[in-house]
This record gives structure tokens, C-alpha cells and sequence, in this order.
């Protein structure tokens, strides 16, 4: 191992496993495996287990049960506690842990590690499962990919999903969970979301990650980009050269890399109005106003009978719906009783376009190709 990536597997290291002077009261400390929310603001769980197990009170680690299989036990939130089976526990949050892996069935799916049950501020429950990080990439992949794609190109998404899982590692270090199972993150379904050929990308990139300034890099990535990658700055607080935005000829044989979607007047009124724009009614004409460099609509303009309201291409796109309007990359106009929009790509366009990855791969470049274009300067590093 080189001296360059000893120092960043240990500043990665330190941050999974804090020194005990960093675990006194009040301080954030790092779980040694990646915790992901699969479950979230529910009054009732039912979830199995198969094999011997142990559930202990999360903070004073007192065990509460232990026994061997069960199925369809409920958990729901009491005042003051947890009530787990038949048992009453007053503690906030309980780890369930198997002996064999996998064994946890939630909502009939399987996983591996362990889960944790935590009664929120609401009294209602989250389920969050501990699993190894090699574990949940493979619980991941599967969804973000076809595991029939080209063999480079599922590789370059395990790099990227696993440098994105240990960057919200660390930017959620101080939470109850690092990630959401859900496309808010990346979607992850455990056990039976894996496959061979998505295993293997896994096995055979095993370590690898995105460095930038000596730290995992916020690894973006999105469907298609429809010819160029968006800045990261025009999303977020995040100024990084590698997610600066890249020209892209690769995803124009994509599903996606053209789209169209009408919405009658009405509607698009209601959007507007749930958007605090409560004047929006006689709508005479739309329009946008400014484009950013990579051709992404920044706002668009709605006149009125007397009145012109802006908003910002990115909350329409929310609140009309992202799988509608695909992307801010569009044109839209007014026809009579609809609204039209005409657009290219789809996802929020920062980092790797998928479909230009899938392109990349199927013209023989490697996964260090295609990372090496849509993450420029970043490099990829071994941690073991």
C-alpha cells in the first residue's frame, strides 16, 4: 500500500471508528458498518427472524430477549418504550442480532447484519438496518443498473455507489442513519436485490473509491445527462472541480435522452398555487428565463392576467414530479388549455451519466475510463 493511500484509508478509518476520546457524552461517533433507514415514520412492525438471536436495549446493551426463530413478531411504540413481541421494553431503541446471516425478514424482504428498531420524537418507529458496507453495495446495485449491462459499466456504478455511501458516511455521522433505501439516496432492498453479475462488479472492485482532496468524493450519478453534466454549485452547497460538469455524446441513444410530457392548465395551476403562488389563475403564457452553462433551465416565468410569478425550474420539477419532468433541460410553452413541456435527459444531471457509462463500456472503455471522464481529476483508490 502506498504511503498516499495509507493516509486517506486511515483519515477514512478514524472517521468509521473513532478514538474512545472522541465517544465521550455528547459527541457524534462513527458506526463501524453503514446504517441505512429502510423503514421510516411507521406505528407497527411485523418482521422474522430464522435461527438464534438477541435483542439488547441499544444504549445500555441489556438484553432484553434472546430465543431462536421467529415469525411475524410485531413491534409498536408505547409511551416511554418499545413493546417488542409480548415485552415491554422503556428504552427509546432496541438492536435485534442474528447469529447466522442473513436471517432478518422485514416487510418480505431479506437482509443481512443486524436491525435496529428506535422510537423517533413523534412516537412513531424507524427501522434501520447495520449491515457491512461491501453488503449493502450489492443490496444496491442491482436497482441503480441492469445486472445485464456491459460488465465495465456495472463497475463503474459499484465505485461510484460505494464512494457516495462513504461520503454521506461522513456527511450523516451524527444521525441515526447514514442513507435512505429509497432513490433519496439509493435504493437498496437487501439480500434479494442481488445477482451475480452485480455481486461480482462488487467483488471485483472491492475497496475502490473516488478520492478528491483526500477524502471520498460526493460521487453524484443520475440516469442520463442529454449531452452535458450539470455543475454540482447549481444544486447544492458544493463547489468540487470533478463535479464541475462535463460535455457527453454518449447517452444520445438512451431511452431518455429525449422526452415529452403535457399537463393540462388546471393542474399546472395547482402545482403553482401549492408552491405559494397564490395568484396563479388566469394563465396567458410561460416561458423560461436564463439557462445555466450546461443548458438547464434555471427559472421559469408564468404570466398572468396582471401578474408575472417566477419559479425556479428545479422546484417545478419537484412538484410536478421528477419521473414527469425529467430533468430542468427542457422547453416549455402554452397551448391553449395545456402546458407543454419538451426536454432532454433525466435526473438531476451532476456526475456520472449512466446511459453514457453504459455507451463508454460498450465501446471497450474500462470502468477507470469512465470515471476518469465524468469525475475529471478524481482518483481512484484502494481501501482495504
Amino acid at each position: 500500500m502506498s504511503i498516499r493511500v495509507k493516509i486517506i484509508y486511515f483519515f477514512v478509518i478514524s472517521c468509521l471508528f473513532p478514538p474512545a476520546a472522541a465517544l465521550s457524552a455528547g459527541s457524534c461517533d462513527m458506526p463501524d458498518k453503514i446504517s441505512v433507514c429502510v423503514l421510516k415514520d411507521v406505528d407497527r412492525i411485523e418482521l422474522s427472524v430464522r435461527g438464534n438471536y438477541t435483542v439488547k436495549a441499544d444504549v445500555s446493551n441489556k438484553t432484553i430477549d434472546r430465543g431462536n426463530t421467529f415469525f411475524n413478531r410485531v413491534i409498536t411504540p408505547i409511551p416511554g418504550g418499545i413493546r417488542f413481541g409480548g415485552k415491554t421494553c422503556n428504552v427509546r431503541s432496541i438492536r435485534l442480532m442474528p447469529e447466522k446471516q442473513p436471517s432478518i425478514y422485514l416487510n418480505k424482504r431479506l437482509y443481512k447484519g443486524c436491525l435496529k428498531i428506535i422510537m423517533t420524537d413523534n412516537n412513531r418507529l424507524m427501522a434501520v438496518n447495520e449491515v457491512d458496507l461491501e453488503d449493502y453495495i450489492k443490496g444496491v446495485l442491482y436497482h441503480e443498473v441492469s445486472h445485464r449491462w456491459p460488465m465495465e459499466a456495472i463497475k463503474a456504478q459499484a465505485i461510484v455507489s460505494r464512494t457516495y455511501a462513504l461520503y454521506q458516511i461522513q456527511e450523516n455521522r451524527c444521525r441515526h442513519y447514514h442513507l435512505y433505501s429509497d432513490i433519496s439516496s439509493q435504493v437498496y432492498n437487501g439480500v434479494y436485490a442481488q445477482r451475480y453479475r452485480t455481486n461480482k462488479a462488487v467483488d471485483e472492485t472491492k475497496g475502490m473509491v473516488l478520492i478528491w482532496r483526500q477524502r471520498p468524493l460526493a460521487a453524484f450519478f443520475h440516469a442520463a445527462c442529454g449531452g452535458h453534466t450539470e455543475m454540482a454549485s447549481k444544486l447544492w452547497k458544493l463547489d468540487e472541480a470533478p463535479l464541475a460538469g462535463v460535455e457527453c455524446g454518449y447517452c444520445k441513444n438512451s431511452p431518455y435522452y429525449s422526452w415529452s410530457y403535457e399537463m393540462d392548465i388546471l393542474s399546472f395551476v395547482e402545482v403553482l398555487r401549492s408552491a405559494g403562488h397564490k395568484k396563479a389563475d388566469d394563465i396567458r403564457g410561460v416561458s423560461v428565463s436564463g439557462r445555466d452553462s450546461c443548458g438547464r433551465v434555471e427559472v421559469v416565468v408564468v404570466e398572468m392576467d396582471g401578474v408575472t410569478e417566477k419559479i425556479k425550474a428545479k422546484d417545478l420539477r419537484r412538484l410536478i414530479g421528477p419521473a414527469l419532468i425529467k430533468s430542468t433541460n427542457f422547453n416549455i410553452r402554452f397551448d391553449g388549455n395545456k402546458i407543454c413541456f419538451k426536454g432532454k435527459g433525466w435526473g438531476h444531471g451532476v456526475g456520472m451519466c449512466q446511459w453514457g457509462a453504459f455507451a463508454m463500456a460498450k465501446k471497450k472503455k474500462s470502468c477507470r475510463d469512465i470515471l476518469s471522464y465524468y469525475y475529471p481529476g478524481a482518483k481512484i483508490e484502494v481501501l482495504e
